[in-house]
């Protein structure tokens, strides 16, 4: 899967950001992952937008939502670059590294590396104006008021001739392929794919390669340089399912599906509104799939071996004479003449063979035919035998896969099936109940939202609400002044039913409403009062005998399936209600039988139950089984 542009892509980009040229710079955009730079198109082409995720993705993409307020970056760079017009925008040799030029009251260089994390910096006349990430390493700093300094350069392979590329994978100690990815800029992707199109082992090391192989990969080289002059951009995708972006056809992708863009911009958008809107993988699937395919690449490579190091063995005994002389004459200190003989190492006593372009095999020429043979034989059945210890490795990675996909759906499954919670109000951070007559009733939780019930809710023209019982909730009945009688009394019940009474299991209890202005934080003179504790002064308006049952029903609350827990008066409305009494055992079996009666998450019915077990005593429209 692609994770970010290479140096091919920025070539391409680059050209395609040339329509910028003579435009003048609009607006920075700075998101939270990513930024966008907007400017004028000359010639009557509107405004066009350069969308950065820095170390990871560039492209012309007009953004459909952007921030209002800009940040403190995207705020340095309008204020440096507005309305400058861009004279050059330019890739640093074959870097991940991409230059605009603006001139506005000097030269400024908006300058996007997207290599490693990736930043965005603006310099003016060479000197650093502001810097998305400041930074500083061991061999340049990015902070403002110092010099730019590019980070140093790999090779340009486009600068080389064949025998400067050449020279360049010989004096290497690595691979070819990783000389190409790191030390040529090419990365991972076009490094292989130069391999595969030079016919030549991509772990095979430079030092180690022939002439003519060698010549084959720089042909490979040039074969993909001539194509990025012509780009024929595309989404490339296994099954249907995007995985690669590619400015040209790439012969490893042969046997994926191709969809053309007119530019790689495009390519690279619909590519990232497609990772958008897919499924995110599974780490441990995707951590197992890619342990797979390294096995599969193990298992090329020991079968092809196992082929060529048969052939060559069977080479050496159709030649045998030929190859007794050979090694005798290198024993001798001699050197043999043939176009099939390369370097004599006299220090590990070997002579390099060349058979063909590529083929390459070392003799020992200390041994005789026959032993450098069997060696030859040896290697081929060691090769044999990894296969087969690769092909059982994929038996049980592919089984491990098939397991960790299983598990994954059904995780979904059961995601899929857990009930959707309904929608949050404001007031859910304390209890609450709507009446029968439609006031809004909310009651502490705890005594820190005791006291905020209070002190933030309890206004004039509201009721408080209490039960006769220490360790009660604070409730306050909203513009309860013009509530009646039927209110004040489901009010009362709300606050004895999730009061202490509850877990004491008492079967009854009484309550009492009070104006605001009777109702005080300031203790008598002497007295303490703890936190979520008030003092209420006058005339209490007592209900008597109010059963402690507590109705949990649907009801519908600005358009919205709500479940409440209230006296059973305030949800005779409802098509599906339980009520509860006290009980012995459990709370969360109760809430765990509700939740699956009313298809809420059983966090949802445990708020609104009273503080303690529970028992269902009656039930209406919620099936046999509840």
């Amino acid at each position: 899967m692609k994770e970010g542009v290479n140096s091919a892509d920025v070539y391409v980009l680059a050209r395609e950001l040339q329509v910028l040229v003579g435009g003048r710079f609009d607006k920075a955009y700075h998101a939270e992952d990513w930024l966008s730079f907007r400017f004028g198109v000359p010639g009557g082409g509107g405004k066009r937008e350069v969308y950065v995720q820095p170390g990871r993705w560039l492209a012309l993409r007009e953004m459909a939502e952007r921030p209002e307020t800009p940040t403190g970056f995207a705020g340095a760079i309008r204020k440096a670059l507005d309305n400058g017009r861009v004279t050059a925008v330019e890739q640093r040799g074959f870097d991940r590294l991409l230059t605009i030029r603006v001139e506005r009251d000097g030269t400024h260089d908006l300058i996007l590396e997207m290599f490693g994390k990736g930043n965005v910096v603006l310099v003016r006349e060479g000197v650093i104006v502001a810097v998305l990430y400041p930074q500083e390493f061991r061999d340049r700093t990015l902070q403002p008021g110092e010099p730019y300094a590019p980070p140093p350069g790999g090779i340009d392979p486009r600068t080389l001739d064949a025998q400067g590329f050449v020279r360049a994978l010989r004096a290497s100690k690595e691979s070819v392929v990783k000389t190409l990815a790191a030390k040529m800029n090419l990365g991972g992707l076009y490094s292989e794919e130069v391999c595969l199109r030079a016919g030549i082992e991509k772990s095979t090391k430079g030092k180690d390669t022939g002439e003519s192989a060698l010549a084959s990969v720089f042909a490979g080289w040039t074969e993909l340089r001539a194509a990025l002059d012509h780009p024929v951009p595309a989404l490339v995708m296994r099954d249907q399912i995007p995985v690669e972006v590619t400015p040209i056809a790439l012969r490893q992708h042969a046997a994926l599906q191709r969809r053309e863009f007119p530019t790689l911009s495009e390519a690279l958008v619909a590519f990232l509104e497609a990772a958008a809107a897919a499924p995110k993988p599974d780490p441990h699937v995707e951590k197992l799939r890619i342990r797979l395919e390294q096995q599969r690449e193990t298992l090329e490579t020991a079968r092809r071996d196992e082929v060529r190091l048969g052939m060559l063995a069977d080479l050496v005994y159709a030649h045998y004479a030929d190859f007794e002389q050979l090694l005798r004459t290198v024993l001798e200190g001699g050197e043999p003449a043939g176009q099939f003989v390369g370097p004599i190492d006299r220090r590990k006593k070997t002579v390099t063979i060349t058979v063909g372009d590529a083929a390459e095999f070392v003799l020992d020429y200390r041994r005789t035919v026959d032993e450098n043979a069997q060696t030859l034989y040896d290697g081929r059945k060691e090769a044999r035998s990894k296969a087969e210890k690769v092909v059982a490795a994929m038996r049980d990675t592919e089984a491990e896969i098939a397991n960790a996909v299983k598990a994954v759906e059904k995780a979904a499954k059961k995601a899929r099936d857990r009930p959707k919670a309904t929608k949050a109000f404001w007031f859910e951070a304390y209890r609450w109940m709507l009446s029968s007559e439609g006031f809004l009733v909310i009651g502490g939780r705890d005594a820190k939202t005791n006291d905020a019930v209070v002190k933030k809710h309890l206004k004039e023209g509201d009721r408080y609400a209490h039960a006769d019982i220490h360790g009660a909730p604070s409730c306050v009945i909203k513009e309860g002044s013009k509530a009646g009688e039927a209110t004040l009394r489901e009010a009362c019940a709300f606050a004895l039913c999730h009061s202490k009474a509850w877990a004491a299991g008492l079967a009854s209890g009484s309550a009492y409403w009070v104006l605001p202005e009777q109702v005080s934080k300031q203790a008598e003179s002497g007295e303490y009062l703890a936190r979520g504790a008030f003092m209420v002064r006058g005339k209490r308006n007592h209900v008597q005998d109010i059963p402690l049952r507590l109705a949990v029903g649907e009801i519908q609350l600005e358009g919205h399936r709500k479940v409440m827990g209230a006296p059973e008066s305030a949800v005779t409305a409802s098509s599906r209600v339980a009520v509860v009494a006290p009980a012995e055992g459990e709370r969360k079996d109760i809430a765990r039988t509700l939740a699956r009666a009313f298809q809420v998450p059983v966090e949802e019915i445990q708020r609104i139950l009273p503080p303690g077990a529970s028992r269902v005593v009656e039930s209406r429209g919620l099936g046999p089984d509840e």
